[in-house]
C-alpha cells in the first residue's frame, strides 16, 4: 500500500467533534471531497457563472469572475480561456486597455495553445494601433510579430499598419518605405492598392507640412504626389479610390498655385466625389483667390 496523504488541519479540527469512529470516517471523506476533489468542479461552475454574467451584459462582474477562474487555474485550459475572455471583454466593452494588454501578454507567454498565444499577440497590436493610438509601440509590436512569423497571412496587414503608424507620427519617409515594401512583397494583395494611394497621401502631406513651415519650396514633392496619384489611376482605373486620387491631384495643383488646372480637376470630379459640398467649397475658394489677384 502507498503512503497515506497527510490529513488537513481543518479536517482534524472537524473530527474532534465527532465521537464515533464511523462518524469520523464519513465526515473525513466528505471534507476531503469538498477541499480536494471538487476544486475542478468549482472552477468550472465559476466559469459558467462568468459566462452567464457576460450573457446578461454584466461585463465588469463577468471579468471579475473570469479573473477568479484564472487565479484558481492559472496553467489549466479553463483558466487560460477565462483569462482570454476577460481580456477580450475589457477590450471590447469596458475600454480597460492597459489591463487587457497585461492579460494578453500573460497568455502570449504562458499559453500552451499556439493559436491562443498568437491571437493574444494580435489583440495587443489591435489595442496599440486602433484603440489607444500608441503608434510608436504599435510599430515595435508589429515588427516583432513579423520576426516571429515572417510568413504569416497577416504580414501584409502588419506592414500596412506600420506604414500608417509612421504616417500618423508624421514620419513620412518611413511610411513611404513601408508601403513600398508591402507593394514589393505582396503585389497582388488587396492592401497593395491602398499602399500605393497612401504613398501619394504621404507625399502630399509631407509637401503641405513643408509649405506651412516655410522652410523650403515643396513643389517637387507635390509633383511626386501627382505622379503617384496618376500612377494609381492608371493601375487601378475601376477602384472606388480613384476619385480620391483625382481629388489628391487637384489638391496638389491648388497648393502649387496652378489654380486653373486645379479648378478644372475639381470640376471634373464634382459629380462622383463622395462629398460634393467639399468640391463646392474648393471651387469657391479658387474663384476668390483669382478674384483677389485681378484687383
Amino acid at each position: 500500500m502507498g503512503q497515506k496523504a497527510p490529513v488537513n488541519k481543518y479536517i482534524k479540527k472537524a473530527l474532534c467533534g465527532v465521537r464515533t469512529r464511523v462518524g469520523r470516517t464519513l465526515l473525513a471523506l466528505v471534507l476531503v471531497i469538498q477541499t480536494v476533489g471538487c476544486t475542478g468542479q468549482t472552477v468550472k461552475n465559476r466559469y459558467i457563472f462568468a459566462e452567464k454574467l457576460w450573457s446578461d451584459q454584466q461585463y465588469a462582474a463577468a471579468v471579475a469572475e473570469f479573473e477568479k477562474v484564472a487565479v484558481r487555474d492559472p496553467q489549466g485550459q479553463l483558466g487560460l480561456q477565462a483569462l482570454f475572455r476577460a481580456a477580450m471583454t475589457q477590450t471590447l466593452y469596458l475600454a480597460q486597455y492597459p489591463e487587457a494588454i497585461q492579460k494578453f501578454s500573460r497568455l502570449a507567454e504562458n499559453s500552451k495553445n499556439p493559436e491562443m498565444a498568437w491571437e493574444s499577440q494580435l489583440q495587443i497590436g489591435e489595442i496599440l494601433y486602433a484603440k489607444t493610438e500608441q503608434y510608436d509601440q504599435a510599430i515595435q509590436h508589429y515588427n516583432k510579430l513579423l520576426q516571429l512569423r515572417p510568413q504569416t497571412p497577416e504580414a501584409a496587414e502588419f506592414i500596412f499598419r506600420i506604414g500608417k503608424a509612421h504616417f500618423f507620427r508624421w514620419e513620412f519617409s518611413e511610411a513611404i518605405s513601408s508601403f513600398e515594401e508591402l507593394m514589393k512583397k505582396y503585389p497582388t494583395h488587396p492592401l497593395a492598392e491602398k499602399a500605393l494611394y497612401e504613398i501619394g497621401m504621404s507625399q502630399f502631406t509631407r509637401a503641405s507640412q513643408t509649405a506651412q513651415s516655410g522652410e523650403t519650396t515643396p513643389q517637387f514633392t507635390f509633383q511626386q504626389a501627382i505622379d503617384t496619384f496618376n500612377r494609381f489611376i492608371k493601375q487601378y482605373p475601376s477602384s472606388s479610390t480613384s476619385v480620391l486620387a483625382k481629388f489628391g491631384i487637384a489638391s496638389c495643383l491648388e497648393e502649387m498655385d496652378q489654380l486653373d488646372a486645379a479648378y478644372t480637376q475639381y470640376e471634373a470630379i464634382k459629380s462622383e466625389y463622395p462629398a460634393p459640398e467639399v468640391i463646392q467649397v474648393k471651387l469657391m475658394r479658387i474663384k476668390e483667390r483669382k478674384a483677389q489677384r485681378s484687383r
